[in-house]
C-alpha cells in the first residue's frame, strides 16, 4: 500500500513538473509571437506619400478621399488600390524595437531598400526599410525596429501600379463604326433592302395588307487609294470583330506616351485606329493597344 502510494505521489510529481514546463514554454511562444506597433505610424491618418524604390519616387497625394499623382493631376489613379496600400504602411508591425540602436550602416539603414515620407497634414514621419536576408529593419523618424513581416508589396511598384483604367468596350458588329487602318477608312453602312416580288407574294399569303417587306443590312464602305467602294458583311471582316471582341487589358504599360519613337518601343504603330462609337479610340498592333483620351500606352491580351 504504502509502494502504491509512493508511486502516485511520484507520478503527480511528474505531471506537476511537465505541466509546468509546458505552460512556460506556451507562455514562451506567445511572448515571441507578440509584435510591436510602429508607434510614429499608430495615430497617422496619411494624406500625402512620398516613397522611393529602385524604380524611382512616386508622390501620391490625397484630397476629399481621392488619391492622384502629384506630378500630373490628371492621371488616372486607382484611388482603392492606393488606399489600401497607405493602409497597409499604417498597419505595419515589428518584432521587436531596439532600445539602443547602433549606427544606420549596421542595419543597412544607410542606404535602404525603401523610403517612404508619410503625412496627414501637421505632422510627417519618415520611414526607411532594409532588408537583411530574414530580418528587415525599419527606421521610423529616430525609432529603429526589427521584424521578420512581410513590407506591403505596393513599395515594389512605380506609376503603372497605381494607374486606373477601363476595361476595352465589347465591339460589337452594332457598335463599330469606323476604323482607320494607314490610308484606309473602313465605315460601317446601312441599308435597306426590299424583299424580292416572289418573298413579297409569299408574304402576302400570310398578311392580309400591301406592305412591302424591307431589312437593315449591314455593309462597310472602303476608302483607299484606289478609291471608295461598299462591300456585305463578309467572312474577313467576321474574324476581325471576333478577335476585338476578345481584347481585354492586362495592364498598363506605360503612361503619358505621346512621341512616336515611345509608341514603337512597344510594338505600337501610331498608323492603325480602331473607333468605337466615338466614345473609345485604340491603338492597336499586335497585342498593344493605346487609348488616346487617357493617354495611356496599355498592355493588351487577345
Amino acid at each position: 500500500m504504502k509502494k502504491q502510494t509512493r508511486n502516485l505521489c511520484i507520478a503527480a510529481a511528474a505531471f506537476i513538473v511537465l505541466g509546468g514546463a509546458y505552460i512556460a514554454l506556451a507562455g514562451q511562444q506567445t511572448e515571441e509571437e507578440e509584435t510591436v506597433a510602429i508607434e510614429e505610424l499608430t495615430d497617422l491618418d496619411v494624406t500625402d506619400l512620398t516613397y522611393t524604390n529602385t524604380e524611382g519616387t512616386w508622390h501620391l497625394t490625397k484630397t476629399d478621399d481621392a488619391w492622384s499623382y502629384a506630378d500630373d493631376a490628371a492621371c488616372p489613379i486607382d484611388s482603392t488600390a492606393v488606399q489600401e496600400f497607405v493602409d497597409e504602411i499604417e498597419e505595419i508591425t515589428a518584432d521587436r524595437k531596439l532600445d539602443n540602436p547602433d549606427a544606420d550602416a549596421d542595419y543597412g539603414l544607410d542606404a535602404p531598400d525603401y523610403t517612404m515620407e508619410l503625412s496627414d497634414g501637421s505632422q510627417t514621419v519618415t520611414v526607411t526599410a532594409s532588408v537583411q536576408d530574414s530580418v528587415t529593419y525599419l527606421k521610423a523618424n529616430d525609432a529603429v525596429y526589427a521584424t521578420t513581416a512581410y513590407l506591403p508589396e505596393g513599395l515594389d511598384q512605380g506609376l503603372k501600379g497605381w494607374i486606373e483604367y477601363e476595361n476595352i468596350p465589347y465591339a460589337t458588329e452594332d457598335s463599330l463604326t469606323e476604323i482607320v487602318w494607314g490610308d484606309t477608312t473602313v465605315t460601317r453602312v446601312l441599308e435597306e433592302e426590299t424583299a424580292s416580288a416572289d418573298e413579297s407574294e409569299a408574304s402576302e399569303a400570310y398578311d392580309s395588307e400591301d406592305e412591302t417587306e424591307e431589312e437593315e443590312i449591314t455593309k462597310w464602305q472602303i476608302t483607299d487609294a484606289s478609291g471608295t467602294r461598299t462591300i456585305e458583311q463578309d467572312s474577313p471582316m467576321d474574324t476581325f470583330l471576333n478577335a476585338v471582341r476578345n481584347l481585354y487589358v492586362l495592364s498598363c504599360a506605360d503612361y503619358g506616351v505621346t512621341d512616336t519613337a515611345r509608341k514603337q518601343t512597344y510594338g505600337a504603330d501610331p498608323q492603325g485606329q480602331l473607333y468605337d462609337r466615338g466614345r473609345y479610340r485604340i491603338l492597336y498592333h499586335h497585342h498593344w493597344c493605346f487609348r488616346w483620351q487617357r493617354r495611356i500606352l496599355c498592355d493588351a491580351g487577345r
